[in-house]
């Protein structure tokens, strides 16, 4: 649930991304996450004298208008995330608390790995803003198996063949970095890694009524309203501090695989022997305790 409020911009800027081919190209794996293309942008175009309809002036434009570059959330950048943590907690809709940052080994327990992502300046490498995804309903995870191939190259297009897990999303943008698009453009990012994920059919996410550019947000990333609960979640501390808020649900779901993405993106085959025929001895490491204190016989 925790969800900057005032850092979800609602900018057009950033629907001009290649999602899919920007989070996962063709020749990578998918469910790794990515590091984002160079920061260091060529200016060579700048030097250029060509009409605004050629190539390279659209080129040129598509550079200067990216939001953000996109790289995985480690620990690396645990104290930029804390940071940028505690800035959206203090706005007082983004969670049931206004100051009580998790440790890293907290949300690192928590969070998704595959699937968490940092914004940064394409100028400046800094950090802009953050979003993660963590399972809502864990006493449902002992039920799947990582290993499971559930594709069927067979099967027609318009079957369903993912697993069927539900993700929930958590976003923080910097203070400074707010109004930007940022939001916009971590919402779609990873919302184009999870589709080439088999495992994932829904992601949802929850804000307070009052968190109204996060509910601007997740509308303009196609995320439908399906709940409101009424006072189930108290605050805990704050100016609120005691107050039971209602809670609103949104979700998206997610597009079924092609077939001819299928093949691909089955889970890779357990690790066999170079050998099956060949058995590998059996060793007896037992001990002896007698023999640790026998002499050796000299002579």
């Amino acid at each position: 649930m925790s969800t900057d409020p005032a850092s979800l911009s609602i900018d057009a800027e950033a629907d001009g991304q290649d999602w899919p081919s920007f989070v996962l190209p063709s020749n990578s794996s998918p469910g790794i996450p990515l590091a984002g293309t160079n920061s260091n942008a060529s200016h060579s175009a700048n030097l250029s004298i060509s009409s605004p309809r050629s190539p390279l002036a659209a080129e040129s434009k598509r550079k200067s208008t990216r939001v953000a570059n996109l790289l995985a959330l480690t620990e690396l950048r645990k104290a930029t995330w804390a940071r940028i943590y505690a800035s959206g907690l203090s706005t007082g809709d983004a969670d049931i608390t206004t100051s009580r940052v998790p440790t890293w080994k907290q949300f690192d327990a928590v969070m998704i790995k595959c699937h968490r992502f940092i914004a940064v300046d394409p100028r400046d490498n800094r950090t802009m803003g953050w979003i993660a995804c963590f399972y809502p309903y864990p006493q449902l995870e002992p039920f799947y198996s990582e290993d499971e191939a559930v594709f069927d190259v067979g099967l027609a297009e318009e079957e369903d063949v993912r697993q069927g897990r539900v993700v929930e999303l958590q976003i923080m943008v910097a203070e400074t970095e707010r109004g930007r698009g940022v939001g916009t453009f971590l919402v779609k990012a990873v919302l184009a890694s999870l589709e080439t994920d088999w495992r994932y059919s829904t992601v949802q996410a929850s804000c307070f009524p009052e968190n109204e550019a996060f509910r601007k947000l997740l509308e303009r990333c196609e995320f439908q309203s399906v709940s409101t609960r009424s006072k189930v979640v108290k605050m805990i501390d704050g100016p609120r501090k005691g107050d039971w808020r209602d809670l609103v649900t949104f979700e998206f779901k997610l597009p079924p695989i092609p077939p001819s993405k299928r093949q691909e993106q089955q889970p890779p085959p357990p690790l066999q022997q170079e050998h099956p025929l060949w058995t590998a001895p059996v060793i007896n490491l037992t001990i002896d305790p007698n023999a640790l204190f026998k002499r050796p016989r000299l002579g």
